[in-house]
C-alpha cells in the first residue's frame, strides 16, 4: 500500500518541485497540493493522510501553529527556507527538516525515515498517534544492545563495515553497521562530509580548510561535499558576519 502524500506551500514553484518529487518515488501516493494550512485542514480531517510535507512560513497560519492544532497529525516533513525553526520542529516531533532549495537526494533521505517506520511496524497510519520516537540511538555493539542519547554523539566514523560512535563522554563504540544505514536513523543535525564520517553539527568547534575540529577530534570533509556543507553551515547563521 502507498503512503499518501499532502504538500502545503504558499509557493507555486515550491508545490511543483515537491510534487514532481512524489512522482518519482513508487511508494508514494499525492492525494493532493494545498497553497495554506487552512485549505490542507480539511484533507486532514478526511483522514488517510499519511506523509504531511509542510512549509513553515505561510499567510494566515504558519506550518508550525498548524502543526499545535493537530490533534492526530501524519508523519511531517517540514521544508522551509528559514533555518531558524528548526529548534521549535524537534519540539513538534517532526520527522525532518528541509532547507530550501530541497534537492531529491535530501528528500528521499526524510521519505525513507517513513518509509521505515512503516516497514517496521507493518502499518503506518495517520489515524492513530505519532510512531514511537525517541532521543537515543539504540545501537548492537559487544553482543548487547547499547542506548546512547543522540545529543551525545560527537562523531561518527567508518571504519571498514564497522561503525565507531565518539561520545562526550569520551566512549567509543564500535557496531558491525554501514554508515548508509546508520545515517537514515540519525536526526538532521547529523551531516555526512565524508564517506567514512558523520559529524553532529552542535558539536563542531572551528573548520579550517577541509578539517573539521569536535572537541578532541577532527573529521575531513570529502571534496563532493565541500560546497553543500559550507552553505547548510551559513544557513545556520555559524559563519557569523
Amino acid at each position: 500500500m502507498k503512503l499518501k502524500c499532502l504538500i502545503v506551500d504558499d509557493e507555486h514553484i515550491a508545490r511543483k518541485i515537491l510534487s514532481d518529487y512524489v512522482d518519482k518515488v513508487p511508494e508514494l501516493e499525492l492525494v493532493a497540493t494545498c497553497n495554506s494550512a487552512l485549505q490542507a485542514l480539511k484533507h486532514i480531517k478526511q483522514g488517510g493522510i499519511d506523509i504531511l510535507l509542510l512549509d513553515i512560513q505561510m499567510p494566515d497560519l504558519s506550518g508550525l501553529d498548524f502543526l499545535k492544532i493537530l490533534p492526530n497529525k501524519p508523519a511531517t516533513i517540514l521544508t522551509t527556507a528559514y533555518s531558524e525553526y528548526a529548534v521549535h520542529s524537534y519540539e513538534l516531533d517532526v520527522v525532518d527538516y528541509l532547507l530550501k532549495p530541497i534537492d531529491f537526494e535530501r528528500f528521499y533521505k526524510a521519505i525513507t525515515k517513513v518509509i521505515s517506520t512503516k516497514n517496521s511496524k507493518g502499518n503506518y497510519s495517520s489515524n492513530t498517534s505519532s510512531p514511537l520516537q525517541t532521543d537515543k540511538l539504540f545501537i548492537k555493539a559487544d553482543s548487547k544492545i547499547i542506548s546512547i542519547a543522540f545529543h551525545d554523539i560527537i562523531v561518527i566514523n567508518g571504519q571498514g563495515p564497522y561503525v565507531q560512535i565518539i561520545t562526550v563522554q569520551g566512549r567509543k563504540i564500535m557496531s558491525l553497521q554501514s554508515m548508509s544505514k546508520l545515517e537514515e536513523l540519525l536526526p538532521p543535525n547529523f551531516y555526512r562530509i565524508h564517506r567514512s564520517h558523520i559529524v553532529n553539527i552542535n558539536h563542531i568547534d572551528s573548520i579550517d580548510g577541509n578539517m573539521v575540529r569536535l572537541k578532541d577530534h577532527t573529521a575531513i570533509i570529502s571534496k563532493n561535499k565541500r560546497d553543500e556543507f559550507l552553505k547548510l553551515i551559513d544557513q545556520l547563521n555559524l559563519l557569523g558576519d
